[in-house]
């Protein structure tokens, strides 16, 4: 094992495969840890005949290099290619055979800060700037930011830094470019590292300072065991070498439970390298001595599911792509892993498309198709998507109208209503469509003459 993280139950490590050769592999696991739904490749972690490899850095347990890496929740994987001769370029692995990266900067010491969904911050010691942005897999705005190198964290579409004075820190919105939230974390000093999990604000004075964790929600602060930690929904895991096990601490309630043991591990280990959190749900996974990687409960109930971020498709598709739309995308990340459930129905509420699924990240990629492959009939249809959380309570809704196109015409229908029109014929010779809606009223004309 050269590397791990653990996000939205998807568990990425570096690893030997049956050929020989190291990779990135992504694993899908069922909510409670305990069965593997899915395994694939996020990329080959060898070296290429070029000499070109994933970047290396320095294992805690020896001198082979681990591989740093960031999972975004989405099955996304976040890493850094080096050519070979030590420049690096951010790469982020979408599937299997697919990745985004290649318009980002060439640097040497690059590091990924933190990323969740979309949305991803890393940094580089070449240049001392840090570097936000986003995959955009149907949006075609640009949400991209360079800035100088800081504590900073990534939720949805917020980007909280450190502001002005001991402890503040602000929420800065990548799509609307400007500020959104100010918040007093109580902290001593200007913060050196935050991980923001939902209502959860996590700082800490540097590595043996201070630490806290904030709650947006209740407005509180919490005091938590200094260290280099890993937040999840409700509590931190900190490894402590002395004791050579991972310790977890329970602050769901609003006061630090004491620390209790989880996993053994020995003393050299270090946080996604050998261990990690999920930060959207109750796991953490280790690598224990014979190189098994283990999944361990956290027993800290979590937030009600709520979308973190989404990117919605327009309200009209057309099926022959006269307005430039041919299918129907739209992505949402959620904060723990879920069932969900997207539909299409027609104006007489009958389900005509139904596509299921389950994660905490939600793609749909509607080819304007009927469940048995056949185009609609044309007119106003209205789509929804439910997700019901896999553990603990929530659920989520949402849904709008949708007018549908150069599918299949109703009878005498010139409006894609699948409604006919009333054709007249006045005396000065002027030939006239009146549309309906098909809510008993003729809604707009068109006419013609000569």
């Amino acid at each position: 094992m050269w590397g791990i993280d653990y996000v939205g139950g998807f568990l990425s490590t570096v690893e030997y495969r049956p050929s020989g050769d190291q990779w990135v592999v992504g694993r899908q696991l069922s909510a409670d840890g305990s069965t593997v739904l899915a395994t694939t490749t996020r990329g080959y972690a060898g070296v290429f005949a070029v000499g070109s490899h994933v970047q290396r850095v320095p294992c805690d347990a020896g001198p082979q290099g681990c591989v740093p890496m960031r999972s975004f929740g989405n099955t996304y994987v976040g890493l850094f290619m080096d050519d070979g001769t030590g420049r690096q370029t951010a790469q982020i692995q979408l599937t299997p055979n697919s990745r985004h990266g290649a318009d980002e900067p060439v640097v040497t010491g690059g590091r990924f800060v933190d990323a969740t969904g979309r949305y991803y911050v890393y940094q580089a010691s070449s240049t001392g700037k840090q570097y936000v942005d986003a995959v955009q897999r149907y949006r075609t705005d640009d949400v991209r930011v360079t800035r100088s190198a800081t504590a900073a964290s990534v939720w949805g579409v917020n980007l909280w830094t450190p502001g002005t004075g001991n402890g503040v820190v602000t929420a800065y919105d990548l799509e609307k470019r400007k500020t959104v939230a100010t918040v007093s974390t109580g902290a001593p000093c200007k913060v050196k590292e935050l991980q923001v999990v939902g209502r959860w604000i996590y700082w800490n004075c540097g590595a043996t300072g201070a630490a806290g964790v904030y709650d947006r929600t209740a407005k509180k602060k919490i005091t938590v065991p200094a260290g280099p930690v890993l937040v999840g929904d409700g509590y931190l895991v900190r490894h402590d070498r002395a004791a050579g096990a991972l310790m977890l601490t329970d602050f769901h309630t609003g006061t630090a439970a004491a620390p209790r043991a989880v996993a053994d591990l020995p003393a050299a280990n270090q946080r996604r390298l050998t261990w990690t959190v999920d930060k959207f749900g109750g796991d953490i996974a280790y690598v224990g001595p014979d190189k098994a990687i283990r999944i361990v409960r956290s027993g800290v109930p979590t937030q009600s599911l709520a979308k973190i971020e989404s990117d919605v498709g327009g309200d009209s598709v057309d099926v022959k792509g006269r307005n430039g739309v041919e299918r129907w995308g739209s992505v949402w990340q959620l904060n723990k892993p879920a069932r969900w459930t997207f539909t299409v129905k027609d104006a007489r509420g009958r389900a005509e498309r139904t596509i299921t699924g389950r994660g905490a990240h939600v793609e749909i990629d509607w080819d304007l198709k009927s469940d048995s492959g056949a185009y609609l009939a044309n007119g106003p249809k209205t789509w929804s998507l439910t997700a019901g959380a896999e553990e603990g309570g929530g659920r989520y809704t949402t849904g709008g109208p949708l007018g549908y196109n150069g599918g299949l015409q109703g009878f005498h229908d010139q409006g894609y209503y699948s409604y006919g029109e009333l054709v007249t014929l006045n005396s000065s010779g002027a030939l006239t469509l009146h549309f309906t809606k098909g809510k008993g009223t003729f809604d707009f004309k068109a006419s013609g003459s000569g």
